[in-house]
C-alpha cells in the first residue's frame, strides 16, 4: 500500500494542457487514470480556448473523474508555452502531463516546441505522452 500512497502524494494536483491533438488526448486519458487510481485533481488547460475542445474534454471526462477546465486566451506578447508555464508557476501543481507533439504540420518531429519549452522550464514533474 505504501507505494500507491507515495504516488498519490506526487500526483495530487495535475495540469493537462490540451490542444485537440491525438497526443494531448492520450495525455488526458493518462491523467484520468491517475485521478481514478490516486485521487488526483485534474486541471485541463486549453490555450486559445476552443469550445470544440471543451466539449470533447467534457465528453471524455464527465462523471468519470473530478476536473476543472481553463480556457485561456494568450495576450499579444505571449505564447502557448508562456501561458502554460505561467499557470504552472502560479498554481500549486505536482505534475504536468502533456502530449509530445501537438497539431504541427511536420509529422517527423518527435517532440514539439511547446512540449520542449515546458520540459525545459517547468518547476514541477513533466510527463510526456507519445
Amino acid at each position: 500500500m505504501e507505494s500507491s500512497y507515495r504516488v498519490s502524494f506526487w500526483l495530487r494536483n495535475v495540469l493537462v494542457p490540451v490542444d485537440g491533438s491525438e497526443n494531448s488526448l492520450r495525455a488526458l486519458e493518462l491523467a484520468a487514470d491517475f485521478a481514478k487510481r490516486y485521487g488526483s485533481k485534474i486541471t485541463v488547460m486549453h490555450v486559445k480556448g476552443s469550445e470544440e475542445v471543451r466539449k470533447y474534454v467534457e465528453s471524455r471526462l464527465d462523471r468519470r473523474v473530478d476536473y476543472e477546465i481553463k480556457l485561456v486566451e494568450p495576450g499579444p506578447d505571449s505564447s502557448v508555452p508562456n501561458e502554460i508555464l505561467k499557470e504552472l508557476y502560479e498554481g500549486s501543481y505536482d505534475a504536468v502531463i502533456l502530449g509530445a507533439r501537438g497539431t504541427s504540420i511536420n509529422q517527423e518531429l518527435n517532440i514539439g516546441s511547446t512540449a520542449l519549452a515546458i520540459t525545459a522550464n517547468s518547476p514541477t514533474t513533466v510527463i510526456i505522452v507519445r
